[in-house]
């Protein structure tokens, strides 16, 4: 059996503080305070926080991907959760906040700690019905496992933002195949923002030049090679890995935005980053 590489390049979580900053500048919950103090720990252990990660120039853009995956969630009617690769989401604490809720977070072992330990700061006691569990996206084995405090016979949604992107088309279709057989042994559905297009990333250079690049330095990882080619090469690629496609554009969140005013940001620019960005709602095809 091939072995692929792990998603754990440890390299690419000060994108995770990227997203988390910029959600500061939302009405989404819980942000400022999971950024807040990630800020304050790294500070305290000495550590430094790349300046790239306080640029807000996307904004619009993560506010809009949150908002939209969380309201197709919502309307999946699914209360039983897997968010991979997490990273500072504040998905999962929002969530939990109803009893009816079972919600699994996965991510690197190092940064599901540090989130504990974040969210320790704020919470006296986090929900009974929300779990951390380390899983690597690319090891079936990892992500089913996290999947034990689901129950069997009811079906699971599994969510992600901002990892397709830094992984390889072969890595995605592994993401994929891993995903296809959790949601052929409990039903639901996938949901994802991960839909990263030329054209898409092309007009977010418009408005924040020069950020790609400085991400791709961090990293360590080209994502210009593991872009889709449009939006047809995305239904494609999942259709034949065995997923039904629902499409959602970002527009849809459009007159919900609170950061464009905070920012300043201009509605052309603001159009940039939402027209050509998309989620895909996918189920397993009967």
């Amino acid at each position: 059996m091939k072995k692929h590489s792990k998603v754990g390049n440890e390299k690419v979580i000060p994108t995770a503080w990227l997203v988390a900053h910029c959600r500061t500048f939302s009405d989404i919950p819980f942000s400022k305070e999971i950024f807040d103090e990630m800020e304050k720990i790294r500070i305290e252990a000495g550590e430094t926080i790349p300046e790239v990660v306080k640029d807000t120039r996307l904004s619009p853009q993560f506010e809009a991907r949150y908002k939209l995956a969380n309201r197709l969630l919502k309307e999946s009617g699914i209360t039983q959760i897997l968010e991979i690769a997490a990273g500072l989401s504040p998905r999962g604490l929002e969530l939990s906040e109803d009893s009816r809720v079972t919600y699994v977070e996965t991510d690197f072992s190092k940064l599901i700690e540090e989130k504990k330990q974040i969210l320790s700061k704020f919470k006296k006691e986090l929900p009974a019905n929300i779990y951390f569990e380390p899983a690597d996206a690319l090891v079936y084995e990892e992500l089913l496992l996290a999947c034990k405090h689901f129950d069997e016979k009811k079906p699971i949604a599994v969510i992600h933002e901002g990892l397709l992107r830094y992984l390889s088309f072969e890595q995605k279709a592994v993401v994929a195949k891993n995903i296809h057989k959790i949601l052929e042994k409990f039903g639901g559905v996938w949901i994802t923002p991960d839909i990263s297009k030329k054209r898409m990333v092309q007009d977010s250079e418009v408005v924040a030049h020069g950020l790609r690049d400085k991400i791709n330095e961090i990293t360590g990882i080209n994502i210009d090679n593991n872009l889709f080619d449009n939006e047809e090469h995305a239904v494609r690629f999942f259709s034949d890995l065995g997923f039904s496609i629902e499409r959602h554009s970002f527009m849809e969140e459009r007159n919900n935005l609170v950061s464009p005013k905070k920012l300043n940001i201009d509605d052309h620019k603001v159009r940039l980053l939402l027209e050509n960005a998309q989620v895909f709602v996918m189920r397993v095809k009967t």
